[in-house]
């Protein structure tokens, strides 16, 4: 091709270049010239727009923030006619009606002592029932004890007919209940938890939803073993992790707080975990032929619950139940046991405050939970906190600090294990008061140390000792 021809083609190609020598052209190439660098300052600026929006999108999942709860499920239908040993195993230290204002104020104040911050009260919805007045009172008394009242939907109530009615009860418990000062609220929002929301679709509570709290002001927590709902709800329990046949507590609790932590990243959406504690289970006299009992073993069990839910670091503990007779849940004060669940209560629920609830960094930390793998087993054959009613005679921790490092056992029992985990093999146990020198502390896997005792060395879970001397001092360990 020769030149003219060539300059024919690049010129057919691209109309918009122009000769130079002549005034009109010339200022259609400025006018283009002009255009061409404003296209490229916005090309950057969106350039710079996508890039903010793609660092806000790595950022960090929000975290929840408040204080570590224990809550306790409570019941307000018992009558004169409830305290009979032909449906009960044990009665009421002090049988009452649940309508009795002095009761109801009793309660409180044996919870509030045994480390409880507020009752999760079972309602039946606002019509036809006494769980609606009973609520009323309750929120009256606790405001007056410096207490706080939730609500647990009964979800399969006789006096709700389908997701509208539910609907309506909802909106109704807003407009009342939740504006009471003695209302549960975490970060401003009133708490509710739900029970038997399986009852309906995924689809069907997010219709509810829409109706009774469009803007997702409450904070609505699930139950059961299905964990989509978190689709629609804002946190997840189980009412019972007491099964038939037994399952490991440990795991159980693990799999499902490692259920709600992966929806919460799913949906970049904050997700509570509530783990449940029992002290035991007996539902036979209202159900025969199809009930069960699980011993409560002293205490034993009750602990073992308790270390079950720390370890698989809650944002709240929720206790199933201050007063559930027919189901054998209880432990409010009661003739078989005395107090001795509710002393056993105040020992593990201050024991979970103190460490902060062992709650989560966010749904997309990193480090490796602490407590128990698949298939683990339990950390401690028979533990209770020391003081107890097993750990009688058990040797307290002197009040001096050492000067080296040092874990002073504060439960009955405890395992001491291969590695900082409950999937580890068993090395040793020590009983409450003893002093072990703490050695190490795994660089990964916080809420365990490395210690020595008798015979070698092995590690222990945090909440079950008080750690006392240069602390800071423990070297960090990777094994």
């Amino acid at each position: 091709m020769n030149r003219k021809r060539r300059f024919r083609t690049i010129h057919a190609l691209a109309p918009t270049l122009a000769d130079p020598s002549e005034p009109g052209k010339q200022l259609h190439l400025g006018w283009r010239i002009a255009l061409t660098v404003l296209l490229l300052i916005a090309i950057a600026i969106i350039g710079l727009l996508i890039g903010s929006a793609g660092k806000a999108s790595a950022a960090p999942l929000p975290q929840r923030s408040g204080d570590p709860l224990a809550l306790a499920f409570y019941y307000t239908w018992f009558d004169e006619n409830t305290w009979t040993y032909d449906k009960l195993s044990d009665l009421p230290a002090q049988p009452y009606v649940s309508r009795d204002r002095a009761a109801m104020g009793r309660h409180i104040e044996e919870a509030k002592q045994a480390g409880i911050d507020g009752f999760l009260v079972a309602w039946y919805g606002p019509d036809g029932n006494q769980t609606e007045a009973n609520l009323a009172a309750l929120l009256d008394e606790a405001a007056a004890r410096n207490f706080k009242i939730g609500i647990l939907f009964e979800t399969d109530s006789p006096f709700l007919g389908g997701p509208e009615s539910i609907s309506n009860a909802l909106q109704r418990a807003g407009q009342t209940h939740m504006n009471h000062p003695a209302y549960l609220r975490v970060d401003g929002r009133p708490v509710v938890f739900f029970w038997r929301s399986s009852l309906y679709s995924v689809d069907a509570w997010r219709g509810v939803r829409s109706q009774a709290d469009p803007n997702y002001s409450q904070l609505w927590i699930n139950e059961g073993v299905d964990t989509s709902y978190l689709s629609v709800f804002d946190g997840h329990f189980l009412y019972s992790n007491t099964w038939n046949p037994p399952a490991d507590l440990y795991y159980t609790n693990q799999k499902f707080a490692d259920r709600v932590r992966a929806m919460a990243e799913a949906t970049g959406v904050y997700k509570y975990w509530a783990a449940t504690v029992m002290p035991g289970y007996n539902d036979v006299r209202i159900r025969p032929g199809s009930g069960f009992a699980t011993d409560r073993e002293g205490g034993a069990y009750y602990a073992r619950s308790w270390q079950a839910a720390m370890a698989s670091q809650p944002d709240w503990v929720v206790i199933t139940s201050f007063n559930e007779w027919p189901e054998g849940t209880y432990i409010e004060p009661s003739a078989a046991y005395g107090r001795q669940y509710l002393d056993l209560t105040a020992s593990w629920s201050r024991q979970f405050k103190a460490a902060g609830g062992a709650a989560p960094p966010g749904p997309q930390s990193g480090a490796a939970p602490p407590g128990p793998q698949s298939g683990g087993n339990v950390a401690a054959a028979s533990v209770a906190p020391s003081g107890s009613q097993l750990g009688g005679g058990a040797s307290q921790a002197p009040t001096a600090d050492p000067d080296h490092p040092t874990a002073y056992v504060e439960a009955s029992l405890v395992n001491l294990r291969a590695g900082p985990g409950t999937k580890y093999e068993i090395v040793g146990q020590a009983k409450a008061g003893d002093a072990l020198p703490i050695t190490g502390r795994h660089v990964h896997i916080p809420h365990w140390w490395k210690v020595d005792f008798p015979g070698g060395s092995g590690w222990i879970y945090d909440p079950l000792v008080r750690v006392a001397g240069p602390v800071d001092d423990a070297p960090m360990v990777r094994e």
